[in-house]
C-alpha cells in the first residue's frame, strides 16, 4: 500500500523538530518499539514562552509611576520628609504603595520563566547580573547629590558618609549597621531573598517537581504569620506580608503554560486571599507612619484591579510587539525605581522656592527619567559584560561555561 501511494503521488519529507517523537533528540528515527506514545503530556513547566512581554515591560513602568506618584504626593510632605507639598495629588498618591506590590507580582511570573532551563548557578548569575550594576550607579548618584545638595526638610536624612556608601554597595545596608542610601531599597532585599529561596529549591531540584507542595505550605506558614502574629523575623526570612503575590505570579505562569489542574487554581485562590489580608496591614502601617486611615473595601478594590491589569497585560503581550520603545519604557523601570526618591525629595524642596512646586517637580522627574535611561542604555550592558565574564570565571572549574541570556526578564 505504502509504496502504492509514493508511486501515485511521490515521497514526501515530513517536517520535524529534533526530540519530537517518533524522533529522539538527535533526530533520528526511534525503532518502533521504542516510540513514546503520541499522546504523552509535556510537563507545564517545559512550554517555552516568549522570552520578553511587551505587556509586562509596560507594566513594570506603571508599576514604577505608581510608587513615585506615592512618595512625592503623599508619602514625601506627610512624613516631613519634603517641605514641598502636591495636596492635590494625596487622594490618589496615598494608594500608590500598591505598585510594591504589583512589581511583587510581575516578578513571581518573571521569575518562574527566567527559572526554566537554567541551573541554580545560572539562575543566580543571571539575578546578579540583573540587579547589581544598575544598584551601584543609581546609589552612588544618590549619594551625591544627597552629599552635594543637602535636604531643607523637617526630617532630613542623616548625613551622607563613605561608610554609608560602602555599606549600600552590599546591598544589605541594615546588616552592617548603615541605613539604606535610598528607602526603596528595602524591597529590592525582599526580591533577593526572594530569589535565594527559588535558588535553593533549584539547587536541591525540587523547583520544578515540587512546587506546588512548597508555594501550599509557604502559603499556610504566610496565612498563619499575617493572620495571627506578624513576627517580623519571619516576614524577613519567608517574605510572609508578600508570599501572596510572589505565589500568584508563580502560579499564573503555570496555568498560562498548560498546568489547569484542581489544584493549582486551589492555590492562586489562597494566594489571592493571603494577598488581600495585606490590606490589613497596609491600615496599620498608614496609621503608624503617617497617622492617617485608607479605606480597607478599596484597598480590595485596588487589589483587584492590580490582578486585572497583570492579566490585562499578559493578553496584551501577546498581540503588543516588543519594539525598541517598548524595551526602552521597560527598561527604565529598575533604575528609575532606585534613584527617584530621596534625591528627589532634596531636589524638588531646592528647586521649588525659586521655579514653583510644579516645575520642580516636573524637572526632578524628568531628572530621575534621565539617569534611568543613563543606566539602562550605558552602565547596565557594561556592568552585565563584566560580572558575567567574573563569574563565569569563578564557576567555570565546578559547571563549565555559563550561558546567561543578556535578555533581561
Amino acid at each position: 500500500m505504502g509504496r502504492a501511494v509514493e508511486a501515485r503521488f511521490g515521497k514526501r519529507a515530513v517536517p520535524y523538530e529534533p526530540g519530537a517523537r517518533p524522533f529522539s533528540a538527535a533526530g533520528q528515527r526511534l525503532a518502533r518499539g521504542n516510540r513514546q506514545p503520541f499522546y504523552r503530556a509535556v510537563s507545564p513547566p517545559q512550554v517555552a514562552l516568549a522570552t520578553r512581554l511587551a505587556g509586562l515591560d509596560l507594566l513594570r513602568l506603571f508599576a514604577a509611576l505608581a510608587v513615585l506618584l506615592f512618595h512625592f504626593g503623599y508619602a514625601g510632605p506627610t512624613r516631613s520628609l519634603m517641605q514641598t507639598g502636591f495636596p492635590e495629588l494625596a487622594a490618589v498618591g496615598k494608594y500608590g504603595f500598591l505598585g510594591v506590590d504589583l512589581f511583587f507580582l510581575i516578578s513571581g511570573f518573571v521569575i518562574a520563566v527566567s527559572a526554566q532551563g537554567r541551573t541554580w548557578s545560572q539562575f543566580g548569575v543571571s539575578r546578579l547580573v540583573r540587579l547589581y550594576p544598575a544598584h551601584v550607579f543609581c546609589m552612588t548618584v544618590t549619594a551625591i547629590v544627597l552629599a552635594s545638595v543637602g535636604s531643607t526638610a523637617a526630617l532630613p536624612p542623616a548625613p551622607t558618609t563613605f561608610v554609608q556608601w560602602l555599606a549600600n554597595l552590599t546591598m544589605f545596608a541594615p546588616a552592617f549597621g548603615q541605613p539604606f542610601m535610598d528607602g526603596v531599597y528595602w524591597s529590592i532585599v525582599i526580591e533577593i531573598v526572594f530569589y535565594g529561596w527559588v535558588g535553593v529549591f533549584m539547587a536541591l531540584g525540587l523547583f520544578q517537581r515540587r512546587l506546588l507542595t512548597i508555594i501550599a505550605v509557604w502559603l499556610a506558614i504566610a496565612f498563619v504569620n499575617e493572620s495571627l502574629y506578624q513576627w517580623r523575623p519571619l516576614r524577613l526570612a519567608l517574605i510572609t506580608e508578600y508570599a501572596g503575590m510572589f505565589a500568584s505570579g508563580i502560579l499564573i505562569h503555570r496555568i498560562r503554560a498548560g498546568e489547569r489542574g484542581l489544584a493549582t487554581f486551589a492555590l492562586l485562590g489562597f494566594a489571592v486571599v493571603l494577598g488581600a489580608l495585606h490590606a490589613f496591614e497596609a491600615q496599620r502601617v498608614v496609621a503608624r507612619f503617617y497617622g492617617d486611615t485608607v479605606d480597607v473595601g478599596l484597598m480590595w478594590l485596588l487589589l483587584g484591579g492590580v490582578y486585572a491589569v497583570f492579566c490585562g497585560a499578559l493578553y496584551v503581550s501577546r498581540r503588543l510587539p516588543s519594539t525598541p520603545l517598548v524595551l526602552t519604557l521597560g527598561g527604565l523601570t529598575y533604575p528609575l525605581y532606585l534613584v527617584h526618591q530621596s534625591a528627589g525629595y532634596v531636589l524638588i524642596d531646592r528647586m521649588a522656592p525659586s521655579m514653583g512646586r510644579w516645575a520642580a517637580l516636573g524637572l526632578t522627574v524628568a531628572a530621575a527619567v534621565a539617569v534611568a535611561w543613563i543606566a539602562y542604555r550605558f552602565v547596565e550592558p557594561a556592568g552585565r559584560d563584566v560580572l558575567k565574564r567574573a563569574m563565569r570565571n569563578l564557576l567555570a572549574a565546578q559547571q563549565g561555561p555559563i550561558g546567561v541570556t543578556p535578555a533581561r526578564q
